[in-house]
């Protein structure tokens, strides 16, 4: 992947490029240590009782990203559940035992169960990386009915140019998910195709960082106009430490909270403030049609 020669010269200049560097090599260390603390997947019998008081009704889906597990989801989860959302659920998968669809599906069975349990009409889906991947492949592609607001962090919706080639692990599996990540692949063909209907009741949300070397920028934003997504930039952060960004959970709890209506939250958020230590949001494309959380 090539850039820009300006773009290059203007980010070796900088040194809030250096400091993001250094969160990411801080944050590899960080999510390797977690990384025995979510192994376990109980599945739905891990649900909290639906007569446990939650003062949003709503439950959260999480799903995780390739070769991670549901314990990257600490600092995200923490903030969604003070934020009153107090039915989270964080789902486990192998990414080199099936493929996107079959993973969609699964979160798809998933959805529906949380629906059930708690005797709800929406879910709230939130994906990292591949995780965002299967999330928009089961609402766009599978119609899975009851996600309200389907949000991506550094997900690689344009596809992952090295998944062309494929990596020895992702050979190992003729089903590797990682396969399919691929620009050309049918996977992502079809999400291209899907996103021509629009984004039926469902809000997207992609968040993505200037500083990601897994996925680069463009191509972990929605940029099907159709689905009328916001994307929304988390600067100076890389894959895993755009996960630990204090500013992105504050945002990803503004943007559920805007539509479930609660106090203080307002609109979807739209924007956020730049701050000087480089861990800004701003949002990058158009906003939903307005109403459209109303009508939640």
């Amino acid at each position: 992947m090539t850039a820009p020669i300006g773009a290059v010269a203007t980010a070796v200049r900088r040194p809030e490029t250096y400091a993001g560097h250094a969160r990411e090599a801080t944050s590899t260390l960080i999510t390797a240590a977690l990384w025995p603390l979510g192994m376990r997947d109980p599945g739905p019998v891990s649900f909290p009782p639906a007569t446990e008081p939650s003062p949003v009704a709503a439950p959260v889906l999480l799903v995780h990203g390739f070769g991670a597990n549901k314990s990257n989801w600490l600092l995200v989860r923490r903030a969604i559940e003070q934020a009153g959302f107090r039915r989270v659920h964080a789902v486990n998968y192998n990414p080199l035992a099936a493929d996107i669809p079959e993973l969609a599906r699964r979160v798809a069975e998933r959805v529906e169960a949380l629906r059930r349990h708690y005797a709800v009409d929406h879910v709230h889906l939130v994906g990292h990386s591949l995780g965002g991947v299967i999330g928009r492949y089961a609402v766009s592609v599978d119609d899975t009915p009851g996600v309200a607001t389907c949000v991506t962090i550094a997900s690689p919706h344009g596809g992952v140019r090295l998944a062309r080639h494929g990596s020895p692990l992702a050979r190992l599996s003729p089903l590797a998910a990682g396969l399919q990540l691929r620009p050309d692949s049918d996977v992502m063909r079809r999400l291209r195709q899907a996103a021509a209907s629009g984004p039926g009741d469902t809000r997207y949300v992609a968040y993505y960082s200037n500083l990601d070397l897994i996925v680069a920028a463009r191509r972990a934003m929605i940029v099907e106009p159709e689905l009328e997504a916001t994307n929304v930039l988390v600067k100076d952060h890389g894959h895993l430490s755009i996960m630990l960004s204090r500013r992105l959970a504050t945002s990803v709890v503004a943007q559920l909270g805007a539509v479930e209506g609660l106090a203080g939250y307002g609109a979807p958020v739209r924007q956020l403030p730049v701050t000087r230590g480089g861990d800004a949001t701003v949002e990058r494309a158009p906003a939903p049609a307005p109403g459209r959380a109303a009508r939640r």
